[in-house]
């Protein structure tokens, strides 16, 4: 019967296991497993009450069949073979083992026993308990089975011990077949012993009181519970229990593990965003300060966007609006070309555009016109700055441009200029005797080298003649340069 009951448990083990695989997959969502284990968790004390409560009450009913049944044959046993035999023979009784075929026989003790444990037996259908009295001396005629290893140990361990007062086994455990033995002495009383030492089948005669007749049996096996089918489904509710825990415990502890690692994801971004706060408090910092600078400039600024058609304006300062006109609104946007006119010289825009195409920077000096058609002439000085253009890395995204009033400049070597124009014939003149001069003088060295005497007096003269062409050269190459600077060809 255990056997059976265990085997079905697997199998409802086995067959919820499976169907927990199969939807494993279901199952696995976090919210889903939470709630199913709250569910579980909730049901679990009126799943254990109603386990126990129906095996309880299978097992009180069983008991009082059995109690009652035992009763009803004690009482049905005293009631044929005592009161009534008695009864029959006027009330003389004779005891015997053989008692049913003697007129007024009533049971022996040992015959009683005996009979009794068949009662015990008869109650128990399923054979879960069994009563015997067993002896190593049994009556001649009487059938008696044979003495297993327990019943012979039982019996010796008795004899050899009067005080001890019970002799147990018990084999198995679990779920599987078990069954507990216990066996207590019979031993001879005063009654017994004259009974026995003058009986015909008796097998000894030389009983004392206190010896050892054999011993009364009762074996237990497994108790049977009808509500045990309950219990199994308690177990394997517990079971199911157990697997969605550790689903549970998978399903959120693998959880943890994402919130930890994105918790330190957030940690490590949380750190990387403060030092590049704390850098961009200082860039924006220094943007304020660079850009108080440029704004406040004293000399014109203009940043040009390379990377689009036509590289318009996208920054100008207050200095730049001030030589040219030009606001904000009407500069940003647009190519710094508005600024040329019919006076600007084209060659010098050529220099300005090959600059700008290869990249350079570039320094001139060059006409443009204000917002008015003023006329101003602009010392432009430009400069590339690259970024991180990825397809050309070596052409700039950007040009910044200075520029620079020299209007006044300008007027002020005008006068210059016009005292300096009719000297230019007298310039030319001088230079001509100059260089004339120092041919003679180059040629006067050269024969003088080869001569073999030369005058002292001759020597330190041309010496002094060539420091004077010197310094006569030096100053006519400066009045050039002046010239050239103030706008005279010389």
């Amino acid at each position: 019967m255990v056997n059976a009951v265990a085997s079905l448990l697997v199998r409802r083990l086995v067959g919820l296991g499976q169907g927990l695989i199969s939807g494993w997959r279901r199952f696995w969502r976090p919210d889903l497993v939470l709630w199913l284990l709250i569910l579980a968790v909730l049901l679990l004390p009126l799943m254990m009450l109603s386990a126990v409560s129906s095996a309880t009450v299978a097992q009180m009913k069983l008991q009082a069949d059995e109690i009652s049944t035992l009763a009803s044959g004690i009482r049905a046993y005293y009631a044929d073979n005592v009161i009534a035999r008695l009864q029959a023979a006027d009330g003389k009784a004779v005891y015997s083992e053989n008692y049913r075929n003697v007129h007024g026989g009533i049971p022996i003790p040992a015959t009683l026993s005996i009979e009794l444990g068949a009662l015990f037996d008869n109650a128990h259908s399923d054979g879960r308990i069994s009563y015997n009295f067993v002896s190593e001396y049994p009556f001649a005629k009487r059938v008696s089975h044979p003495l297993d290893s327990f019943e012979r140990d039982a019996i010796k361990a008795f004899s050899s011990d009067p005080q001890r007062k019970v002799f147990t086994q018990l084999n198995g455990h679990g779920l599987g077949p078990s069954s507990y033995r216990m066996a207590t002495p019979v031993l001879m009383r005063q009654a017994c012993v004259t009974c026995h030492n003058a009986h015909p089948d008796s097998p000894k005669r030389d009983w004392k009181v206190g010896d050892v007749r054999g011993i009364q049996e009762v074996t237990v096996r497994g108790i049977k519970v009808n509500g045990f089918g309950s219990l199994g489904l308690l177990v394997g509710y517990v079971g199911f229990l157990g697997l969605t825990s550790v689903a549970a415990t998978s399903v959120f502890r693998n959880q943890t593990r994402q919130l930890a690692k994105v918790n330190q994801k957030l940690m490590d971004a949380n750190r990387k965003d403060s030092v590049m706060a704390a850098e961009l408090v200082d860039q924006i910092r220094e943007l304020s300060i660079f850009g108080h600078v440029v704004d406040n400039a004293t000399f014109g600024i203009a940043i040009a966007d390379m990377r689009k058609p036509d590289a318009p304006l996208i920054y100008v300062n207050d200095a730049f609006t001030g030589i040219t006109g030009y606001t904000r609104e009407l500069a940003i946007g647009y190519n710094c070309r508005f600024l040329n006119g019919p006076d600007t010289d084209p060659a010098e825009l050529e220099k300005l555009r090959r600059a700008i195409k290869e990249g350079k920077p570039y320094s001139g000096e060059l006409v443009n016109y204000r917002v008015d058609g003023g006329r101003f002439w602009n010392r432009l000085t430009i400069y590339p700055v690259y970024g991180a253009n990825q397809e050309r890395p070596e052409y700039p995204e950007f040009y910044v441009g200075n520029q620079v009033d020299i209007s006044l400049l300008k007027q002020q070597s005008a006068p210059l200029n016009d005292a300096l124009i009719p000297l230019q014939s007298d310039f030319q003149a001088a230079k001509l005797a100059l260089d004339q001069a120092r041919r003679f003088s180059e040629g006067m060295r050269r024969y003088l080298d080869t001569a073999t005497a030369v005058v002292p007096e001759f020597e330190a003269f041309l010496i002094a003649e060539q420091e004077a062409h010197r310094l006569l050269d030096v100053a006519i190459t400066d009045l050039g340069e002046v010239l050239l600077r103030s706008g005279t060809e010389p």
